[in-house]
């Protein structure tokens, strides 16, 4: 298969169909709509909002955990938080019925409710302002001493007596009734930090304080001069509580998913209680408990639903229950979500990547996690606007690396830097965390027309198998090598290699390809084409290497080194005329001392370049030789003559047998024009023994090369000065 992909939308002419499974693609496409989401998303655990309408997926809108709640001294009443403003319930004998009269209009914008000490009397905070209202004997007033400027925008509120404790800019705040007014009370907020608040609880009857957290309730106890935390009365392991209430006794109900878990204390710590839970609701969003009793008013939608203890389980009470279409629901974002995928199956799989579209007002932040094997996340990369700029960062040996702009994570942009490297498994998905530091902004994942989101699996590579080098050492310095790609992505491709040759005494690097675009499965290690500069294997001054490949998959993911595989070359190279003694007009000599001036010689090299000489002048050649040479052998052959060779020479460098050596021969021709006529080419006949006994080294192709092309004769140099004498 070539990558595995799952494609949950395909548009195809009028119809949106079905994600369909495939082992051709690539892909997993999510587009947000209604057809392909029931498919893409998990519901168990994904709490962001995915809106199938605006095809987008956003923080969820905050509960108002305080919409809801009873009198402390357990009258069969209760007030609602309502869009306008505070509706009051009583039981009038058969039915709970809205007494108008105690009803009150708050304005624009209410957040939090609580009841004060005495019925009907409440206190609700809006965006702008903390308001009290009493029973005057006739109707609700506001009482300015139980207000106070600290707690305006509070998004949860707890009372005991006259004192109110608000949860506001994610603080704890507790202000206390001095006689005359409230005033904040230190002693009476926990001295710890607080982190991610949904709701706060004041414990009636005591001092104790409970707090709720994205996943836990924590408990605080009043020791007469602070408040201590009580961790046996902590309830932990929440995921993506709603709200929560404390019971007079310490008993606590927290909403979670569709349930309202109650918890107690069983002598060592709290413990779920399946028998005072309640189950059965399709979205409750807050709960309140009735003083003295089990019972409790869950708000499930628009309804409040009221259960009592039958004396084996809670069941609700329809004639306590009411409906109130206009109870609200929250008007900011929570802090943070998560909406994570369904799993898909591509087959075993080691590295995935997530692409997704994004919208990210300033201070949002949305970061991304995949895992192959469905448990273990990685944390993948994330895009967040810091209120200036935005930014796509990858997450790096634990620290955030930028990459880019927030666009480089678009699904159509190719960014590598955004494929992780994951445990194996066939249990591929992807979890969005989405943030804000603002709950009036929402981070966005957008899709519609366009794709939102694209996962995609992979397997890097497997090492490639490097067919064996031939017997023996190479003798050329020019080794080609060939390898087989192999990657568990059945029909995958190479798109690019990398190879490197290292000495093999001492893993020294001497030639590295770096990465090469290209589908070849060979190579050919380049020599040198320069007069002045050596190559890479003589430089090296030894003749033993190892010769390692890796390669790229069409998705250009990298795979790891081959094993290294031994070779060894001995051969003669870089053959270069570096002298010629008396050149015709019109050819440049090259200065001995000046290897930059050198002529190089390659194999087939026209007739018209090659360097010309004059016939009977001297010539020097320099050769370069890999392994270890015992000796040279050098022949000029011309028609049917062969020049002659200098005394001395070949000489050489290095001592004779050293692994690399440079070997420097002279030699002339026949200043004779009829022997030698012009247009004569000579050529080079080099060949070397070494100490091997069966590995003679003779060199072919470029050393049984043309060399030279004779243009003239050094006879043209000489004068004949005839004197004479007079007779006495």
């Amino acid at each position: 298969m070539r990558k595995f992909a799952i494609i949950t939308a395909l548009v195809s002419l009028f119809l949106i169909l079905a994600p369909v499974r495939s082992y051709a693609a690539g892909t997993w496409e999510y587009y947000i709509n209604s057809t392909d989401t029931p498919t893409t998303i998990d519901n168990s655990v994904t709490t962001a909002y995915v809106d199938t309408i605006n095809n987008e997926i956003t923080l969820s809108k905050k509960a108002v955990p305080n919409v809801i709640s009873f009198w402390p001294d357990g009258e069969l009443a209760y007030a609602v938080l309502k869009n306008s403003g505070v509706a009051i319930y009583m039981f009038d004998g058969s039915q709970m019925v809205e007494n108008t009269t105690l009803s009150i209009n708050t304005g624009e914008n209410p957040l939090a409710l609580a009841t004060l000490d005495t019925l009907p009397d409440f206190t609700v905070a809006t965006s702008t302002e903390l308001q009290s209202y009493v029973f005057n004997g006739s109707g609700m007033v506001r009482n300015p001493a139980l207000e106070t400027a600290g707690l305006a925008n509070a998004l949860s509120l707890g009372t005991r007596e006259n004192d109110i404790a608000g949860l506001v800019n994610g603080q704890y705040k507790h202000y206390s009734f001095t006689g005359s007014g409230l005033a904040e009370n230190t002693i009476l907020e926990p001295g710890v930090p607080l982190t991610n608040l949904l709701q706060i609880a004041l414990v009636p009857d005591n001092y104790d304080v409970a707090v709720l957290e994205k996943d836990k309730v924590r408990y605080f106890n009043f020791s007469g001069s602070d408040l201590i935390e009580n961790p046996a009365l902590s309830v932990t392991g929440l995921v993506n509580p709603k709200a929560f209430c404390v019971k007079e006794t310490g008993e606590i109900s927290v909403v979670e998913g569709t349930e309202v878990k109650h918890y107690q204390f069983d002598g060592s710590s709290m413990t779920y209680n399946s028998v005072l839970s309640i189950s059965g609701l399709t979205n409750p969003t807050a709960v309140a408990f009735r003083p003295g009793t089990w019972d409790r008013v869950v708000v499930d939608g628009n309804q409040l639903k009221y259960y009592a203890f039958d004396g084996s389980n809670m069941v609700e009470v329809p004639q306590l229950s009411v409906t109130v279409n206009d109870i609200v629901k929250g008007n900011t974002y929570n802090l943070q979500d998560v909406a994570q995928s369904q799993s898909y199956n591509p087959g075993l799989t080691d590295r995935v990547r997530v692409r997704a579209r994004h919208d990210l007002p300033a201070n949002t932040t949305v970061t991304w996690f995949v895992t192959a094997d469905g448990t273990n996340w990685t944390e993948s990369w994330r895009v967040r606007n810091d209120g200036v700029n935005t930014y796509c960062e990858v997450y790096d040996s634990g620290a955030w690396v930028q990459v880019s702009d927030a666009s480089a994570a678009l699904p159509e942009n190719n960014t590598q830097e955004l494929w992780v490297q994951v445990n194996p498994g066939n249990n591929v998905k992807w979890r969005a965390v989405l943030e804000t530091t603002d709950n009036t902004v929402t981070p966005k994942i957008i899709g519609g027309a366009q794709v939102a989101v694209v996962l995609e699996s992979d397997h890097t590579p497997n090492a490639p198998v490097i067919n064996p080098p031939p017997a023996g050492c190479y003798a050329t310095s020019t080794p080609t090598f060939t390898w087989m790609f192999s990657d568990n992505d059945l029909g995958d491709t190479q798109s690019a290699y990398q190879v490197q040759v290292r000495r093999k005494s001492d893993g020294a690097l001497i030639y590295d390809s770096g990465k090469v675009m290209s589908s070849n499965n060979s190579f050919t290690l380049p020599g040198s084409t320069r007069p002045d500069q050596p190559s890479a294997l003589w430089s090296s001054g030894e003749y033993q290497y190892t010769f390692q490949v890796r390669t790229w998959d069409s998705y250009d993911q990298v795979g790891n080194w081959s094993a290294p595989v031994d070779f060894c070359v001995i051969a003669l190279e870089r053959l270069r005329v570096s002298e010629i003694v008396s050149p015709p007009p019109g050819q440049v000599a090259p200065d001995p001392a000046d290897p930059s001036t050198h002529i190089m010689i390659f194999n087939n090299m026209p007739v018209d370049q090659l360097p010309k000489v004059k016939a009977g002048a001297k010539v020097q050649i320099l050769v370069d030789s890999i392994g270890p040479v015992d000796s040279l052998t050098s022949k000029f052959p011309y028609l049917t003559y062969e020049a002659t060779v200098a005394d001395g020479t070949p000489s050489n460098i290095n001592p004779l047998g050293s692994e690399v050596n440079r070997w420097l021969i002279e030699f002339w021709t026949s200043a004779d024009k009829k022997e030698v006529p012009d247009g004569t080419i000579v050529q080079c006949n080099l060949s070397g023994t070494t100490a091997f006994g069966t590995a003679r080294l003779k060199t072919t192709a470029p050393y049984e090369v043309n060399l030279v092309k004779i243009e003239g004769s050094v006879y043209e140099d000489w004068m004949v000065v005839i004197q004479g004498r007079n007779r006495p």
